[in-house]
């Protein structure tokens, strides 16, 4: 068995011996059953001494790769884990197979997910300035403060940081919670509304559904709208209705002719700061929205996810604040204005149903990390969310400002755009013969991408438009990014045979 050893290496000489034992039995150089040298006889073979050799020994012998015989002397076992493909056994290998037996079919339990993410750039080299990503910058991020806090939390930790807890959540995050939605106009006495902590957006959403609805019951949603929305209707099994928007937000005429039929028995909208188009719907049209609520008693699920990033103008109160009948279970997040990994959002629901919620939520996952939300207690009460909020509002208005300013200095002429007060999206609509897949070939090969309309679209088709976010790029990224792109919509406008020789559909994409 021949070892090298580097005395002066800063790695530890046993760990040296461990190592390359490891990587000889890895190699098939050293085989198994074979006998190695003793502990003894290898500290004399390498000039080490006897307790480095045992330490190197005792740590092989806890990985499996070596063992001790009484009397005999010391070998690789006959199954040494770290032997390439040794857990990756057949069946016929590892004996008991009932020929009898059919495999097992899961093709029908497979998911479609073609939708649930952007396909995957294949060009390496190619640098991609990425408009289609709708997330927080984590460059804004404020790591020293979350740091501070932490570690404090950490040094003088407390039981429940790590107990399992109530499911309803931190307690006094709740209350913070509490005052913030009463402030916004939500009724939040006792026997009004409650609140319930959640992991995020997604978890909050499917608690609620997992709640109202019945088997085979369906919703609405607007058309386009939030990616993770339909995504996760389509892993629940939950149909939908697709209720078109225009200027003023979902067109509650059309939802009217819906819900006489029947068949929904919920409606999820995103009414301030739509995803993906920035709308903000009209006061006639919530107040409309509502009076049909009352009229089929059904809930309405309001996602607030942009609330906090506001760059102007009055701010809008939340559905939730005008709901004078209990119908809305209204959901916010601080995955976009805070830290996506934290996954912290929360429901604000009607007192007589925030019991069976909670009960709902105990059921399905007994309770969230008690430590993040009571991080993210801890970070708004010394005040560094606050002053993160405005730190960030000023840096996404800029990068919103010089969005639009370019788009409104290169954008051809047919296309428009939505210039949003607040949220992180600006939607671009384009001449009814550009479709957005495509364009996005074309746009990725000149180093920009976007999120196409269809990925926004219920029924999944593609159309004549395209979501651009600013959250993620510089303002230089920004002017850079839009003046190419709206050089190649030109180019496709110009040379309508471009197309044809684009991506058009998912599979495309993915080749």
């Amino acid at each position: 068995m021949n070892l090298s050893i580097d005395k002066d290496s800063r790695e530890p000489v046993y760990e040296q011996i461990r190592r390359q034992v490891t990587e000889l039995v890895n190699d098939g150089l050293l085989a198994a059953g074979q006998k190695i040298p003793s502990v003894r006889d290898l500290a004399k073979q390498l000039g080490v001494s006897v307790k480095t050799v045992y330490s190197a020994y005792e740590a092989l012998a806890a990985e499996k790769i070596i063992e001790t015989r009484h009397g005999s002397g010391t070998y690789i076992t006959e199954h040494p884990d770290v032997v390439t493909g040794a857990n990756l056994r057949t069946r016929e290998e590892m004996g008991g197979r009932l020929e009898e037996i059919p495999p097992m079919r899961w093709e029908p339990y497979f998911l479609q997910s073609g939708f649930f993410g952007m396909p995957p750039y294949r060009d390496k080299s190619q640098k991609l300035i990425r408009m289609s990503l709708g997330s927080p910058d984590p460059g804004l991020f404020p790591f020293d403060k979350i740091k501070q806090v932490a570690t404090t939390m950490l040094w003088y930790p407390k039981e429940y940081f790590f107990d399992r807890g109530n499911p309803q959540g931190f307690h006094p995050l709740i209350e913070y919670l509490e005052k913030e939605m009463a402030l916004e106009g939500v009724p939040m006495a006792e026997g009004e509304n409650d609140i319930i902590l959640t992991g995020g957006f997604q978890r909050a959403l499917t608690l609620v559904l997992d709640r109202i609805l019945k088997p085979g019951q369906m919703v609405a949603i607007e058309s386009p709208t939030f990616s993770g929305i339909m995504n996760l209707l389509m892993s629940r099994e939950i149909g939908y209705v697709s209720i078109p928007m225009d200027k003023n937000g979902m067109d509650t005429d059309y939802l009217a002719g819906v819900l006489n039929q029947g068949e929904v028995r919920a409606i999820i909208t995103i009414p301030t700061y739509h995803n993906p188009t920035g709308i903000t719907m009209s006061k006639a049209r919530r107040e409309h929205l509502l009076r049909l609520a009352a009229r089929h008693r059904i809930p309405i699920i309001e996602d607030d996810w942009g609330r906090q990033l506001r760059y102007e103008g009055k701010a809008t109160p939340p559905l939730k604040a005008m709901d004078t009948g209990g119908y809305v279970i209204h959901i916010g997040t601080f995955s976009k204005c805070f830290l996506p990994g934290l996954r912290i959002g929360w429901i604000t629901c009607p007192a007589p149903l925030s019991v069976s919620m909670v009960l709902t939520k105990h059921g399905s996952d007994a309770g969230d990390s008690f430590f993040n939300q009571a991080l993210l207690h801890e970070i708004i009460l010394k005040g560094h969310f606050s002053r993160h909020l405005r730190k960030t509002i000023r840096e996404y208005k800029r990068r919103r400002d010089a969005m639009c300013a370019a788009l409104s200095k290169n954008l051809p002429e047919g296309c428009s755009f939505h210039k949003p007060s607040g949220g992180f999206y600006v939607w671009v609509e384009l001449p009814n013969n550009i479709k957005s897949l495509p364009l996005l070939t074309f746009a990725r090969n000149a180093g920009v991408e976007f999120l196409p309309s269809s990925y926004c679209m219920p029924d999944r088709k593609d159309g004549p438009a395209l979501r651009l976010s600013f959250s993620r790029t510089s303002v230089e990224e920004i002017e850079e990014g839009v003046g190419t792109l709206c050089r190649v919509i030109q180019d496709c406008i110009d040379n309508p045979d471009m197309l044809s020789s684009g991506a058009h559909s998912y599979e495309d994409l993915y080749k």
